[in-house]
């Protein structure tokens, strides 16, 4: 059956085609009219992917910001938002909703939750390209609709501030008490040093190692030249010893300059010539001339005894240059023990010291971290903020009476065309001279026109003249 064909068998039955087109969407129409309608409120919902109320922004690459905005979404459609919705919205309360809760579940989970997953049913959050998340809720009360779907949105940004704050006020008071125990070491750690350079008497570490160098070096040179000087004393004592023995005095330059020694030896000149001019003029045993010898021999001896004197000197002066040199050797090494002490004492200072340094910088780290989280527990909203309220919708989403109209003629065109089809085939009937030809398969000699002439009609009228023949086909 060709196009042709099937128009005009459509066209043969028009009225089967008519009554079952009307059928289909007189049926579609009283379903849409039947079925309970479900109104559809929407609130929208804008992500920032800035945060201002932290102290530690950070830029989100575009796989974080997807990732985050999955999170949100899951967040909305999860079960805590949706158990807060019901607590907030009293959906508890309203009648029936008991019975049918302990009729369902039998008290096996709360009201609450049940109540949770029947909402979830209903409820669709969608996202576009852009940062905006759209919230949908359906019922049967186009106010409950609203009502929910703005209730979902609520509870969404309050318990997302909730899980923000939640954790970060339980972070600050962990620091807080942390912050307790490292003020304690820090204060320790800063007595103790405290009490070491008091101890010590410490006031200045490195002026006061400047000031000992200082003194070492100059203790040092000191005992060097204490040193040479008493090498020097020590070895014009020996040679006094040895020229006092040898009595030869000139050989010293300390016996030469004396005064005493000089005087002495002009006295012991002077006697000595008296002796012997006594002795060209007189004998040995003449009283002028035992005087003249006595008193000479007085002379040399009070020459010994004055040389000895200066020998005695110089040998002093030898001793005290060696208790000076023993001295200044004592100091010297006192010295050198006393900077020992005092590096002994700036290492274990500079290990006190490092270590109320590093006490302090825990203290520092630990308090800037208390602050951060102390601060951002106090947020009070969110990178999420609602951009359009759910209003209350005027026209039901489903069903759309229009679009059901519409469907149900295309689909009752449709119907309408296959029962025309199967009734032709099953009841073919010659409607054209083609078909008369290929049901003979002889060639058609004319066709009679429709025409009717200005006298009048001779036989009957087609369709009785129809009735009153035969069907061969």
């Amino acid at each position: 059956m060709d196009l042709s064909q099937f128009m005009l068998a459509l066209r043969a039955r028009r009225k089967a085609f008519v009554l079952v087109l009307v059928s289909v969407i007189v049926a579609a129409m009283a379903v849409a009219l039947i079925v309970p309608k479900r109104y559809v409120a929407t609130a929208t919902l804008l992500l920032d992917a800035r945060d201002e109320q932290t102290m530690s922004p950070t830029r989100m690459s575009p796989r974080e910001r997807a990732g985050y905005i999955q999170t949100q979404l899951d967040l909305i459609q999860s079960g805590r938002v949706a158990a807060r919705v019901s607590r907030d919205l009293k959906l508890a309360q309203e009648p029936g909703r008991r019975e049918a809760w302990q009729q369902e579940t039998d008290g096996a989970i709360s009201i609450d939750d049940w109540i949770a997953q029947l909402l979830l049913e209903k409820l669709k959050v969608d996202v576009s390209a852009s940062n905006v998340i759209t919230v949908m809720f359906s019922s049967s009360d186009a106010r409950k609709a609203a009502a929910v779907a703005n209730g979902f949105v609520k509870a969404y940004l309050d318990t997302a501030l909730q899980m923000r704050t939640e954790p970060t006020r339980e972070a600050a008071e962990w620091f807080n008490e942390q912050l307790a125990k490292l003020r304690t070491q820090v204060n320790q750690a800063q007595t103790k040093v405290a009490q070491y350079q008091k101890a010590k008497g410490i006031v200045s570490t490195e002026e006061r190692a400047d000031v000992e160098s200082a003194r070492l070096a100059e203790v040092s040179t000191q005992y060097l030249a204490a040193r040479n000087a008493t090498y020097e004393a020590k070895a014009r004592f020996k040679q006094a010893q040895e020229v006092l023995a040898s009595g030869t005095p000139d050989a010293m330059t300390e016996i030469i300059s004396s005064p005493a020694i000089a005087a002495v030896r002009g006295d012991l000149a002077r006697a000595e010539g008296a002796l012997q001019a006594a002795s060209a003029d007189l004998g040995p045993n003449h009283p002028v001339y035992q005087r003249a010898e006595a008193d000479a021999q007085a002379l040399r001896n009070k020459l010994t005894g004055e040389m000895k004197k200066v020998v005695a000197a110089i040998g002093h002066a030898a001793q005290q240059a060696q208790r000076r040199e023993d001295e200044l050797k004592n100091a010297l090494a006192g010295q050198n023990e006393r900077i020992q002490s005092m590096k002994d004492a700036r290492v274990e200072l500079a290990v006190m010291t490092r270590d109320a340094d590093n006490a302090q910088r825990a203290y520092d780290a630990v308090l800037a971290r208390f602050m951060t989280n102390k601060i951002e527990s106090t947020a009070n909203r969110t990178n999420a903020a609602l951009l359009t309220p759910a209003v209350e919708p005027i026209r039901p989403a489903f069903p759309r009476v229009g679009l059901i109209s519409i469907l149900a003629a295309v689909i009752g065109a449709l119907l309408a065309a296959a029962v025309v089809y199967m009734a032709e085939t099953l009841d073919r009937r010659v409607r054209s001279r083609f078909d008369l030809e290929s049901r003979l398969a002889v060639p058609s000699l004319g066709q009679l026109s429709r025409w009717q002439p200005a006298a009048g009609r001779l036989l009957p009228a087609p369709m009785r003249a129809a009735k009153a023949l035969p069907h061969p086909w």
